[in-house]
């Protein structure tokens, strides 16, 4: 019975967990299908994409962890002309090398999309869906700046261990961009990794000990070694647990003032906790590699004068034994040969000791506390792509029901049916002049052949919208509509009706009309 709990525990309990788990692997076996044949009649078909999106992961790991800067566009195409020219022998004129580094970075980018893959929660009974990026960007000094997001990082560290650097600078770097991007879960995670990898170098420093007292050869070389690739990176390592320390103080400090924080202040106090213990760890590794550094010059130093006579002259010994006239003097030689015993105490405190101690007959229970994920929590996109759709929608329902009750009108009119439904602030709204653009992309549209096959971003709201509310919508299913432009604009065109001006901003006049 319990093997059968165990069973269906591992298979459902966890699932949602494993789910979590892969995402960060997902982007790049998706982008590893991308094939550059269907490209330009396949002239780029030597080019991989696999290793492509691996070179560029390291450039930005280069650029936003260690040297701690944001990548512009330009940066990231001469590192791409580099990549073309020295690894696979690409030498394109200057337009067709930006515009095939410029379908890479869009490919890898997923045209401003987060990768998604959905997958069945057997504990909620219902789909779920997983998003994750590999390239993120804000805007610095009016310029659009890119850094690599914390999944991304976290599969390049998974892929290969960066020798090059300390493995504790590498994950304080990857636990500075938890932090940073709120993702506390995943920091304590990261925490967890740099105190594993804090014991494996206490443990070393055990080993280094333990060899150098029988074999100082091979003790001396395991000694370089260790403190070539740990002492040299404690400087760096304090640094960055002085930052990431400082990052938690101030995540603290926003939870007074900021409602996200303050739903995952447990989160952020437990995160401190796992810091402060590994500090102190560290601090421990220091001072254990300063006295593994004293022991090993004191065993050095016995060593060496243990080897001032490096050999025995029995055929001299001989001869001063035989002017000396004692063979007594014969133990002195035989007796280290014969490898007698040594003789060991017992302390008598010893026994008083084990005479005297009690047992303690209780042991504390362990409590093993499971990796929980909140279902609440949403990325900065998923909100903006909410916004996005909401909007769309209402403005679709309002030029839908204007359609219904009118055979053609202008832009002009369905601004003013705007400004009477949702106020005059609507008109203002970036999103506003967004679903006009992609209203513009089709001359035409058919409600019935578009549920069939949508083809752009309107029209897969128009589907999502059927499906999601289709008692509001199921009126508009047999629609159709055309949009005409007002044609090439004279001046005096031009100061009356094709150009409407909304504050300080201009948009061309159009007409939609219904096909009967």
């Amino acid at each position: 019975m319990s093997q059968e709990y165990t069973l269906i525990r591992d298979i459902v309990s966890g699932h949602n967990e494993r789910m979590h788990n892969i995402k960060k692997y997902y982007p790049f076996f998706k982008l590893s299908e991308v094939s550059f044949g269907q490209y330009k009649d396949g002239r780029y078909e030597m080019l991989d994409m696999g290793y492509i999106l691996m070179a560029v992961l390291r450039f930005f790991i280069e650029e936003n962890n260690f040297r701690e800067k944001l990548v512009s566009y330009k940066e990231y195409a001469d590192f791409m002309h580099e990549v073309l020219v020295r690894d696979f022998a690409v030498s394109l004129e200057k337009e067709e090398e930006k515009e095939l580094v410029s379908y890479i970075f869009d490919k890898i980018k997923n045209d401003g999309k987060p990768f998604s893959y959905t997958y069945f929660d057997p504990e909620d009974k219902k789909k779920k869906t997983i998003r994750t990026k590999v390239i993120e960007n804000k805007i610095k000094d009016d310029n659009v700046m890119y850094s690599i997001s914390a999944d991304a990082v976290a599969f390049y560290l998974d892929t290969k261990e960066m020798k090059e650097e300390s493995n504790i600078t590498v994950a304080q770097l990857l636990l500075s961009k938890m932090i940073s991007t709120r993702n506390f879960k995943g920091g304590i995670e990261v925490i967890k990794r740099i105190n594993n990898e804090v014991g494996k170098l206490i443990h070393q420093k055990n080993e280094i000990l333990n060899v150098i007292s029988y074999d100082v050869f091979t003790g001396i070389r395991m000694y370089e070694e260790f403190m070539d690739h740990t002492v040299k990176w404690f400087d760096e390592e304090q640094k960055l647990f002085k930052k990431n320390k400082e990052l938690v103080n101030k995540a603290l400090k926003s939870c007074e003032s900021d409602m996200g924080y303050y739903a995952v202040m447990e989160e952020i106090y437990h995160l401190e906790s796992e810091l402060n213990k590994v500090i102190h760890k560290h601090s421990e590794l220091l001072s254990a590699c300063i006295a593994l550094q004293e022991k090993t010059d004191e065993i050095i130093v016995r060593s060496k004068l243990g080897r001032i006579r490096s050999s025995l002259d029995f055929r001299k010994m001989l001869s001063e034994l035989i002017k000396a006239d004692d063979a007594d003097k014969l133990q002195y030689y035989i007796q280290p040969l014969l490898k007698l015993a040594v003789k060991k105490t017992f302390s008598l405190t010893l026994l008083d000791n084990m005479l005297t101690y009690k047992p303690d007959d209780s042991e504390d229970a362990q409590k093993v506390q499971e990796n929980e994920y909140d279902e609440d929590f949403r990325y900065p996109d998923e909100i903006e792509e909410e916004r996005i759709f909401d909007n769309c929608s209402v403005l679709l329902e309002l030029l839908f029901e204007m359609l219904m009750e009118q055979e053609s009108f202008d832009l002009i009119s369905y601004n003013a049916y705007l400004t009477e439904k949702l106020g005059s602030k609507c008109l203002l709204s970036a999103d506003y002049y967004s679903f006009i653009v992609h209203l513009c992309q089709k001359n035409s549209y058919d409600i019935e052949e578009t549920l069939k096959k949508p083809d752009t971003f309107l029209e897969d709201i128009i589907c999502r919208n059927f499906e999601n509310h289709q008692s509001r919508f199921e009126k508009y299913k047999g629609l159709k509509f055309e949009i005409q432009y007002m044609g090439n604009m004279t001046e005096q065109n031009h100061k009356n009706d094709n150009i409407i001006r909304i504050g300080k901003y201009e948009i061309s006049n159009l007409i939609c009309r219904k096909i009967t």
